[in-house]
């Protein structure tokens, strides 16, 4: 027992503990805002609007434990402006070919009928702007625990590649509620806002280009029911 105990050890001191920590923490935080029970701290009346709030806090919250106990700087977090002349291009050229692809996903698929997701949003502006800066929120925060957290957490560590496929699984498993069309289309959302991440040494610019995507997705959404 004290032999095969003692193999098992070993095994496990193999591997990078900050790296080891990142992958095993961010699986539990990830379960465990799927597995959250209702909540009624900010808006009682309205799970999605509290649920988009309180996995926001969540994902934006947990990564500055593992900061603190392994002593890491806000930068090796993507906390940065980073480099801002490559990002706003990549920013730019990125959204234009989403900008496309999300027009004719629209109008060759029934991707309109589930978009805004919060559906009071498409009845006046006072339930669209409190919705979308609940979304930018929920975005920012979001693009942080996988952009910030595990890409440059796991990049200053290892090789920036793996990093980028690996903070990809998690993101793209994610999308599963969503539609068949958007789902599969996360995964090469995640690899190529991973890229984008490395190259701008931020993931702001990732946060920035995730919530203009749903931003015009919701617009979208809302201009074809009313032309119907």
């Amino acid at each position: 027992m004290k032999k095969w105990l003692a193999e098992i050890l070993s095994e496990v001191k193999k591997f990078d503990l900050e790296v080891l920590t990142i992958i095993l923490y961010s699986c539990f935080i990830l379960l465990f805002s799927i597995y959250l029970k209702r909540t009624k701290i900010f808006f009682a009346n309205e799970p999605f609007l509290e649920k988009l709030l309180i996995t926001g806090f969540i994902y934006l919250t947990s990564p500055f434990l593992h900061m603190v106990l392994f002593k890491n700087k806000p930068k090796d977090y993507g906390i940065s402006l980073g480099k801002i002349k490559i990002w706003i291009k990549d920013l730019a050229f990125f959204f234009c070919i989403m900008l496309i692809v999300l027009i004719l996903a629209f109008k060759f698929s029934n991707l309109g009928s589930f978009y805004p997701l919060y559906k009071k949003a498409g009845k006046n502006w006072n339930f669209f702007i409190t919705y979308e800066l609940i979304q930018l929120f929920h975005m920012f925060a979001w693009e942080f625990f996988f952009r910030g957290f595990m890409l440059f957490g796991l990049a200053k560590k290892i090789d920036y590649r793996i990093a980028i496929l690996t903070q990809t699984i998690p993101f793209a498993l994610l999308h599963y509620r969503k539609p068949p069309l958007e789902a599969y289309g996360s995964i090469l959302a995640g690899f190529f806002l991973g890229i984008m991440g490395i190259r701008a040494h931020s993931f702001i610019p990732c946060a920035m280009l995730h919530f203009l995507v749903a931003l015009t997705g919701d617009i979208l959404g809302i201009f074809l029911t009313l032309r119907s």
